[in-house]
Parts: C-alpha cells; sequence; structure tokens
C-alpha cells in the first residue's frame, strides 16, 4: 500500500509495496470477478506506472505507448510479444521498450507486472 495517507497518484516523493499493492487488487471485486486487475499508482506528465495482474491463459492484446515503457514481473512469468519476438518474462526479469513499438502480454501462469510509461513532452 502507498505511504501515503490517501490515494494521490503525483507527489514528488512515492513509496509502494507491490506484494502488499498486489494482495489489495486481488482482494477487489475486479479481480474476483474478471480474474484480471490494473492499478495506476503513478501519474503525472512525466510518467505513469501501472501494476497488472493477469490470471493465466489472460492478455493484454496489441497495443502501443507514444513513449518508452519498461515492465518488471513481480509475480509469475508472461509471454511479451513485440518486433516480431516472443519473449518469456519470469519473476524479476526487467524488459525495456521503445515507444511506438506495438506489444502484447499473455500470462502463462498468475502473474503480476509493473509498467513504468514515460510521457513524451
Amino acid at each position: 500500500m502507498a505511504t501515503t495517507a490517501h490515494r494521490v497518484m503525483n507527489q514528488p516523493r512515492m513509496t509502494f509495496s507491490v506484494p502488499d499493492e498486489l494482495w489489495e487488487m486481488k482482494a477487489g471485486e475486479q479481480w474476483k470477478s474478471t480474474h484480471r486487475g490494473a492499478k495506476t499508482l503513478v501519474k503525472n506528465d512525466a510518467l505513469r506506472i501501472v501494476l497488472v495482474a493477469l490470471s493465466r491463459g489472460m492478455r493484454v492484446e496489441e497495443h502501443k505507448a507514444e513513449g518508452a515503457i519498461t515492465v518488471s514481473v513481480a509475480e509469475g512469468s508472461v509471454r511479451f510479444t513485440a518486433i516480431g519476438e516472443d519473449i518469456v518474462l519470469a519473476t524479476g526479469a526487467l524488459l525495456t521498450l521503445a515507444g511506438g513499438i506495438p506489444h502484447a502480454v499473455e500470462a502463462l501462469e498468475e502473474s503480476a507486472f509493473v509498467v513504468t510509461a514515460a510521457q513524451p513532452h
């Protein structure tokens, strides 16, 4: 859970416990009904940070971000598809991708990952 007293997504300093945020997300109705969830942790003019959780076999269909992104796998494993390649990312893996490149993600098991997206100016 964020150490801020309430849900503010744009502070000069913010700290998160990814396992706590994930636990909170999975306790919610969205996860219980759809077995997927996304929670924006940070949103400002410079970047977005989103925690995503997917059950096995769930997908984030192909899309692209304007700015560069990173994907850090917090739990499980996912298949990340971009530039004609499938890359398996397991817990602890970190991937970077330049902006404007179409990509998709599939959970190979129950998985969670943190996406950081730079916002172009």
